[in-house]
């Protein structure tokens, strides 16, 4: 008897679960890096988040971010905060930590965070268009900590 109510209680828990119940995309798209200096690059973004709980238009996802370019890489994970603003329209604040290669960018630190601001337009059938504005810091965890900017437009494909 035990053992049918932890797998009726398992199967209530999957069946209800908020992380199975919300929404995975990947962001694909150009970008460009040092923004505010002249020696800026193009690179390539990938990104995947997964939104895990929403209250409204209110939602909260993480994910996972790499960029690369002939230059430089990054690689990190992120927390996302979105909000819907419309039906066509919402604003996201993602921040999280990540490796940075530092070979071509001396950014001080291979631990960098990067946090983003992002406008989403919504397209049909779940695709959106984003332009996003981040920067990327060691947050002091090494003395040199110039910082850096990139600019970037994506294409939100939905899984």
């Amino acid at each position: 008897m035990l053992r049918m109510k932890s797998l009726l209680m398992a199967v209530l828990f999957v069946v209800n679960c908020p992380v199975l119940a919300q929404e995975t995309f990947v962001l694909v798209g150009p970008a460009v890096g040092n923004v505010q200096n002249q020696n800026r690059h193009l690179y390539g973004s990938l990104e995947i988040r997964h939104v895990f709980q929403s209250w409204g238009k209110v939602s909260l996802g993480f994910g996972g971010a790499l960029e690369v370019s002939s230059l430089e890489s990054y690689a990190g994970v992120n927390l996302t905060l979105r909000y819907t603003l419309s039906d066509r329209w919402s604003l996201s604040l993602t921040s999280g930590p990540g490796r940075f290669s530092d070979r071509y960018f001396d950014l001080g630190s291979h631990l960098e965070f990067r946090s983003g601001l992002e406008v989403c337009y919504q397209l049909r059938r779940g695709y959106c268009l984003a332009f996003g504005l981040f920067h990327y810091s060691n947050g002091g965890v090494a003395t040199h900590n110039p910082g850096t900017g990139s600019v970037r437009v994506a294409f939100v494909i939905p899984l």
